[in-house]
């Protein structure tokens, strides 16, 4: 049985609204800061997306493909546990390989956003939680609650400092997070939690390493831009990603709006739906790229401050990158409803040689910015390609699919 239209409705503004988050965020740390400066700080912040881009292929996964609705909340309990197991690794990580990759700068920008790591990490499950359990309305007041607590400096006109704004962004982060599990009934459970970390799921575990190689080649070029080019590009790179956050809503909602109903219809629909899914997510990406383009540059400064010439000049690769990726993401939404586990890491691991090697070539021999950002569309456009093929033949040669049951947060059968 599909999920209403409704519910994906409510899945589509709360997946906007945590968008919107983060997106203030960045905007309040970038009109504090230089553009060498907030380079530093979407170092850190990369850090930040890419443990959250594991947190979501392998427990968002795990949740968004149970069966029926009512096992939700456990299973939310579970793995929510299992990332507060997790809490002190995930804050080690951002704090080291951000102050690596910094040489030691931004310190207290960079502990506050590796403390507010797990945080987000369990709001964003809860989150997950909410949508396969079939209370969308619990992550839509969790997110807009977030939202309302980082308008507060803009209502108020205050200037705040970057500490200070992402201080503000944890704290609203805590009040999201304690505001979804209480809605969904799904309190961290270290028992289930361990149990959860120990049981096996093939297609979440798929997806994390194809996410790992993604994240992890996205995080490459990152620092290598910073390397050879400076931190400015780094910086360019983050900001003109904060500035297709309309797009990230998107692909993100694909994963968490679209899996539950999709996984839920007949499989003889899988094509047409992941067809119109491509055609509808391309036609907004670059709709919204044009938007971006003919901004006047007097609001790009408002928003993003002495980053924004940088960003400006790398949207139209920006907008060529997230385009292939909206047509990447629904083959993925196909091959993982299919449980093609295999597949989805094999597309993802083209994608991440392709990133790494033609990303680091480009700021190593070229030293410009949009070298980059050009690679990044290659190793998109890869990813598309790849993904779409392999799901076309999962389509005309199925294989039996394994069995679709979460195994019980103990690790025992379900």
């Amino acid at each position: 049985m599909s999920r209403p239209s409704s519910g994906r409705s409510v899945v589509l503004v709360d997946q906007a609204m945590s968008s919107v988050s983060n997106i203030l965020a960045v905007i309040l740390v970038a009109r504090s800061l230089s553009a060498d400066a907030f380079g530093g700080f979407a170092l850190a912040f990369a850090v930040l997306t890419a443990i959250l881009t594991l947190s979501r292929a392998y427990f968002g996964t795990r949740v968004s493909l149970v069966d029926r609705a009512a096992d939700g909340p456990a299973l939310t309990r579970a793995l929510a546990g299992a990332l507060v197991i997790l809490a002190p690794l995930l804050v080690l990580v951002v704090l080291g390989a951000s102050l690596l990759s910094t040489r030691g700068g931004s310190v207290g920008v960079i502990v506050v956003v590796a403390l507010a790591t797990p945080v987000v990490c369990v709001q964003d499950i809860a989150r997950f939680g909410a949508s396969a359990s079939d209370h969308a309305w619990a992550a839509l007041v969790s997110d807009t609650l977030w939202v309302a607590i980082m308008l507060v400096p803009f209502v108020v006109g205050a200037d705040l400092s970057a500490a200070a704004a992402l201080t503000l962004w944890g704290v609203a982060a805590v009040a999201a997070m304690v505001t979804a599990l209480a809605m969904l009934h799904a309190w961290p459970d270290l028992r289930t939690g361990w149990g959860a970390l120990t049981s096996r799921h093939a297609v979440g575990e798929s997806l994390t390493y194809a996410q790992a190689i993604s994240a992890l080649a996205v995080l490459w070029v990152v620092f290598a831009a910073s390397h050879f080019i400076g931190p400015a590009a780094a910086g360019s790179l983050r900001g003109a990603a904060t500035a297709m956050g309309p797009i990230n809503v998107l692909i993100a909602f694909s994963a968490l709006g679209l899996t539950p109903a999709l996984v839920r219809r007949p499989r003889s629909h899988d094509v047409g739906f992941c067809t119109a899914t491509a055609g509808a997510l391309a036609a907004v990406t670059l709709a919204w790229g044009a938007v971006l383009l003919v901004l006047p540059a007097s609001v790009g400064h408002a928003l993003l401050g002495e980053s924004w010439p940088g960003i400006h000049a790398i949207l139209p690769w920006t907008t060529g990158e997230y385009v292939a990726l909206t047509v990447a993401a629904a083959a993925i939404l196909g091959l993982k409803v299919r449980h093609r586990a295999r597949d989805l890491v094999v597309q993802r691991a083209a994608a991440g040689v392709v990133t790494v090697v033609a990303g680091t070539l480009a700021a190593a021999l070229t030293h410009e910015t949009w070298a980059v950002s050009a690679m990044l569309v290659v190793a998109g456009t890869t990813s598309a390609v790849l993904g779409w093929h392999r799901f076309r033949h999962e389509v005309r040669h199925p294989s039996a699919p394994p069995s679709r049951r979460e195994p019980a947060a103990d690790g025992s059968p379900a």
